[in-house]
């Protein structure tokens, strides 16, 4: 009985071995079978690289192939890598894409390693790989990944010419920095459309690559690979203002169909601006331009050129000249009957192949673009890039970046004007000898010959004539003083702007908070700088007061401005003052503490009075100096920001040195006379360096009344109101004494 069950111990034994010693040979039988085939010679240097042994050899046909790099959850920086790991040999695979559709990659050889190169992978914090055996969706691996890729650069922003601007795409809410070759950078976070675009500031012209990266909230704090490197040429420099040659100054143009023509520098974008309305713009070719266009109500204007270069630096205006624009009288039945024969076959397509009307440039010279260069220029979202002849085009489409007439250069057009600052200073002497001074004896001589009285008496209209307990009292409503003086800044704000021409646009709204903004900051140093001097320097108690007449005269201003086209235009914009008052308290311990000699109850000298005129004079002034300085170093206004920053800063200079000029006229109880009475030498400076500041922000008015001829009847004007204003002097001073 023992035997048989030894002999089935053995069979059982030896059926084992003989199935180890079959699983052991089964992966050598295909191998050596696949050595006897021909086989390519490609295909035979890949088996002999995996004659090698290896770790995964011992794989079986049923064991899910590896990802092995990169790692799960490893932040990869570029959109293109690679992708491998491990397989059984002769096991088929397929790398899934991660957007479905195709496969990224198949492998399937002898090799029990695989690798898919140059695989392209998008943006996202979580991005899945996946590889399965092909017909067996069950053998697979998967990782996670993080991929942000390199953003691009594009150029500047119209084309590969840039004024500091960089521009591209990137990954939406991203941020990214573009570097130079001397490590400067400048960032920019990428939109939700995925366009970036930033700012290099303290360039020079020239060229140079352009390479950037990008950083996300998912990669921090890695941030993807640099890009390639992009050839950028910067050009920093503004052009000059171009040259306007027709029409001519005081011509008679139809509103419609004008023709405009004149210089500028090759390849730059000229647009001619009649008052608020930018009628046209063409592209300068060969040193000269030319456009016509309609669109201008009747009326006198103001014709302005302005030039903008192919980096997008955008110069100064032309010297302004005034054009007539006249209405074209409705024709008779008889002469449009004549006339309508020949006009008929105009407007075929073959005979008008752009809507460039210009006859002044052939047509085959006119480009069919407002720039040839190719490339990125043409997909450019500027929406400057328009048809540069087309009738009524505009560089500045009517949307919120568009520049207006307060976002242009103030002070001497261009680089070689012949409005130097010497002619200002000297202007200023002619206006303090001809105006301040005469207007000064003319007070003077009227005040003595009335005996300090004033000239009338202003009547009340609407006062009471009986006693206030004859009647009920109402209930008096009183304004909070925010609300009073914000109300004032803002019709004082609406007067500024209407100093020149508005159209329905809505940068004009933008415009509305520049003047409101400049308007701010115009007050408070008028306003905060005395008082400082007056509580630290002076020891007096100073109040601020405000005072409704001033809304007049910034009224009186801006309708002047506008009726004469004074642009830039003359600005007043002070709201209030400061007075001081005596020094005593209750106990009068702190008078006797500040001044022990004086009593308690001094009140301000002429000289302190004097002193804090000067000292609000000498802050406006060096306000708008220190605004003009600021603006000349801010970019050509071209999108929302520079735009906004432009306004801005040419509201503080002309209202500051507007404030500051007319409050130094030395007639009433204006700052002007109290710092007369104190001294006259720094009243004489303040002059000076005030109508100087003046005369060079009014540069371009200047020379327009100098090329009309305008400028010499402003001479004899002045020369003769001095003249009578020095005889009536003269008169009450001298003669009317021997009299009586």
């Amino acid at each position: 009985m023992t035997r048989p069950r030894h002999s089935r111990s053995l069979a059982w034994v030896a059926a084992l071995l003989l199935g180890c010693a079959l699983a052991l040979a089964a992966p050598v039988l295909p191998t050596a079978q696949a050595e006897e085939a021909p086989v390519p010679a490609a295909a035979q240097s890949t088996s002999a690289a995996t004659e090698d042994p290896v770790p995964n050899a011992t794989l079986t046909p049923g064991t899910s192939p590896q990802i092995e790099t990169p790692g799960d959850a490893q932040f990869i920086g570029s959109n293109r890598t690679t992708v491998s790991g491990s397989k059984a040999a002769n096991q088929e695979i397929q790398l899934l894409s991660p957007r479905g559709g195709d496969p990224l990659c198949i492998v399937g050889d002898s090799s029990t390693s695989w690798s898919c190169d140059n695989v392209y992978l998008q943006n996202g914090p979580t991005i899945t790989l996946r590889v399965v055996v092909t017909g067996a969706p069950g053998l697979s691996d998967e990782i996670a990944v993080a991929v942000l890729g390199a953003p691009t650069v594009l150029g500047g922003l119209t084309g590969p010419e840039s004024n500091g601007w960089v521009r591209g795409t990137g990954h939406p809410q991203a941020i990214v920095t573009a570097t130079l070759p001397n490590d400067d950078t400048c960032t920019s976070t990428v939109d939700s459309s995925g366009a970036w675009a930033c700012l290099f500031s303290g360039l020079s012209d020239g060229s140079r690559g352009v390479t950037a990266s990008q950083t996300s909230s998912f990669s921090k704090p890695s941030s993807s690979n640099a890009s390639a490197p992009v050839t950028i040429v910067f050009d920093v420099t503004a052009p000059d203002a171009p040259v306007l040659t027709a029409p001519g100054v005081g011509a008679q143009v139809p509103i419609a169909g004008t023709q405009y023509t004149g210089t500028g520098e090759t390849g730059a974008t000229v647009t001619v601006f009649a008052g608020a309305y930018s009628v046209c713009s063409a592209v300068v070719t060969g040193g000269s331009w030319s456009c016509s266009a309609g669109g201008v109500a009747a009326g006198s204007y103001s014709v302005v050129t302005v030039q903008k270069d192919v980096a997008g630096n955008v110069g100064a205006g032309s010297t302004p000249r005034s054009v007539s624009y006249i209405a074209e009288t409705t024709p008779t039945p008889a002469e449009s009957d004549a006339t309508t024969p020949p006009v008929t076959p105009t407007p075929s397509p073959a005979a008008s192949p752009s809507p460039d009307s210009s006859v002044a440039v052939p047509g085959p010279t006119a480009p069919p673009s407002p720039s040839s260069t190719p490339g990125p220029q043409a997909d450019s979202p500027d929406p400057e890039a328009a048809e540069p002849g087309e009738v009524g085009a505009s560089a500045f489409p009517g949307q919120w970046n568009d520049p207006t007439r307060f976002a242009a250069a103030i002070g001497p057009t261009g680089t070689g004007s012949p409005f130097p600052w010497l002619q200002a200073g000297l202007l200023a002497v002619g206006a303090l000898l001809l105006i301040a001074v005469p207007l000064r004896l003319l007070a003077g001589t009227i005040s003595r010959t009335r005996g300090g009285r004033p000239l009338r008496g202003i009547p009340s209209l609407a006062g009471r004539n009986r006693i206030r307990e004859e009647f009920d009292v109402a209930p008096t409503v009183r304004l909070n003083r925010w609300l009073r003086g914000g109300a004032a800044l803002l019709a004082a704000a609406t007067f500024v702007m209407l100093s020149g021409p508005v159209v329905d646009q809505p940068a004009y709204l933008r415009l509305l908070v520049a003047v409101v903004i400049g308007l701010v900051l115009v007050n408070a140093v008028a306003i905060l700088v005395p008082l400082w001097w007056c509580s630290r320097v002076l020891r007096l108690h100073g109040t601020v007061t405000f005072l409704p007449r001033y809304l007049l005269l910034i009224a009186a201003a801006a309708i002047a401005s506008r009726v004469f086209d004074v642009h830039p235009a003359l600005l007043f914009g002070l709201l209030g003052s400061v007075t001081m008052t005596a020094t005593a308290d209750a106990g009068g311990q702190a008078g006797a503490q500040l001044q022990p000699q004086q009593p308690r109850s001094q009140q301000p000298t002429t000289a302190q009075r004097g002193q804090l005129a000067a000292v609000r004079v000498g802050a406006l002034t060096s306000l708008a100096v220190l605004a003009w300085s600021l603006g000349s170093l801010l970019p050509g206004a071209s999108t929302f920001a520079t735009s906004l920053a432009a306004e801005t800063g040419n509201t503080i200079v002309l209202a500051a040195i507007g404030s500051a000029v007319l409050i130094l006229v030395p007639v009433g109880h204006t700052s002007g006379r109290r710092i007369l009475a104190w001294s006259p030498l720094v009243w004489t400076g303040l002059t000076v360096v005030g109508y100087g500041i003046l005369f060079a922000a009014l540069a371009p008015m200047v020379e327009q009344w100098q090329s009309e001829g305008t400028g010499m009847a402003l001479w004899i004007a002045a020369a003769t109101f001095a003249a009578l204003c020095a005889s009536a002097w003269a008169w009450q001073r001298f003669v009317a004494p021997s009299q009586r």
